[in-house]
């Protein structure tokens, strides 16, 4: 809490990035109710998925979940996701739905491996589900993480489909444009406005701890920009505590 304080942060959200990882973000939570929130990665594959993620909706109160359809080698629209998302929309529950370049750096911490099938990694295989499931508030990570243009289209399609500006955003380099984050905020305040841009950090590991250059970076962007405070509080705070809130 202190690194929390030092940098003035009122709130966050934490995301346990791998299955297992659930009780401890939840600890976290519980004791300090009113700075954390947690969302929590699920195994499509578990035979206990459901069981898990009731657990953790309805018993710990966590806010939220975390897929990743390229690692899990499952595509977000598969029928045997529905029970979760009907679980999700019962509960108010926000869904990250990672696409695009997968990096998760406390499994290369734990020399955990990676391995993805780009084949389940295109966001527009949300379309139908968030059209489906209409309740649910679904959070594009990274601006796509690399598939841009996909995650625009989806944007179009969906209203219930938010974008968040997690990280350093180290997909541009290999993009085919080489947009830079300028650009970037441009194309998606285009398409999504500042109601479904949220801010995300992508602060993990310590002893680097909260990513404050990124904050410092992107709220000096939009300034630059001249994009209006009003538009500036909601997505570096007002949208994702409107989601959170329920």
């Amino acid at each position: 809490m202190d690194i929390i304080d030092k940098w003035k942060i009122e709130r966050l959200l934490l995301l346990g990035s791998m299955p297992g990882d659930e009780d401890s973000v939840v600890k976290a939570v519980q004791s300090f109710p009113a700075r954390f929130a947690g969302a929590f990665a699920v195994d499509p594959n578990s035979n206990v998925l459901m069981d898990n993620a009731k657990k953790r909706l309805k018993e710990d109160k966590m806010r939220g979940l975390l897929l990743y359809p390229s690692l899990s080698q499952i595509s977000v629209n598969d029928e045997w996701l529905y029970p979760l998302y009907e679980l999700a929309q019962e509960c108010k529950a926000i869904v990250f739905t990672q696409f695009g370049k997968l990096l998760i750096r406390p499994r290369d911490y734990a020399g955990v491996p990676t391995v993805t099938n780009d084949q389940f990694a295109n966001p527009k295989d949300l379309i139908p589900v968030a059209k489906k499931f209409p309740g649910i508030r679904f959070i594009i990570p990274n601006f796509g993480a690399g598939k841009f243009e996909d995650t625009l289209e989806v944007g179009k399609e969906c209203g219930n489909v938010y974008v968040d500006s997690a990280g350093s955003n180290s997909w541009m380099t290999n993009h085919a444009e080489k947009p830079d984050l300028k650009r970037v905020f441009q194309k998606t305040m285009g398409v999504f406005g500042s109601g479904r841009i949220l801010f995300g950090s992508d602060s993990g590991m310590f002893p680097r701890g909260y990513r404050w250059d990124i904050l410092d970076n992107q709220l000096k962007l939009v300034q630059e920009m001249r994009i209006p405070v009003p538009d500036i509080k909601k997505m570096f705070y007002e949208n994702l505590a409107a989601l959170i809130d329920g």
